[in-house]
């Protein structure tokens, strides 16, 4: 892929993308630029509201029927459900890992098979998660495993 930058004076930014075909490479470059226009509105403790880029988060779960949103700094509340997280975010990396959490895959360190077809995904934070074993499989064929 050849990658060509013009500086222009007093015009607005704008990104062409010229391929043959939109292929997977395309298609992870349109979902990396369009990842920088979705944000996630979370909430801390205070109530202070926080529009995140879907990239910051690490992980997201359920406890006691409130959404949680981990990222490497701070924890978020969120009105959104995991299923809503999962839909609107999985083209940026947002994965079902279980019945209670959802996983930026962008942002997993190792992943260990653990027995009965779970796994153990370290996270960049040095925090584990588990894969259900419902789930486990999807994510095999969704890294190419």
């Amino acid at each position: 892929m050849k990658i060509t930058v013009e500086h222009a004076e007093a015009a607005e930014n704008e990104v062409i993308l010229r391929c043959p075909d939109l292929d997977e490479e395309m298609l992870g470059v349109l979902s990396l630029l369009r990842s920088g226009l979705r944000r996630l509105c979370v909430w801390d403790d205070s109530r202070q509201t926080t529009l995140l880029s879907p990239g910051e988060v690490v992980y997201c779960e359920t406890v006691d029927d409130r959404v949680f949103v981990y990222t490497g700094q701070a924890v978020y509340q969120t009105a959104l459900g995991l299923g809503e997280l999962e839909s609107r975010y999985s083209s940026l990396g947002f994965f079902r890992a279980g019945k209670s959490s959802v996983v930026n895959l962008h942002r997993i360190r190792s992943l260990v098979s653990l027995g009965g077809g779970r796994i153990e995904a370290t996270l960049e934070t040095g925090e584990k998660l588990i894969v259900s074993r419902r789930y486990a499989p999807l994510l095999r064929e969704r890294l190419g495993l």
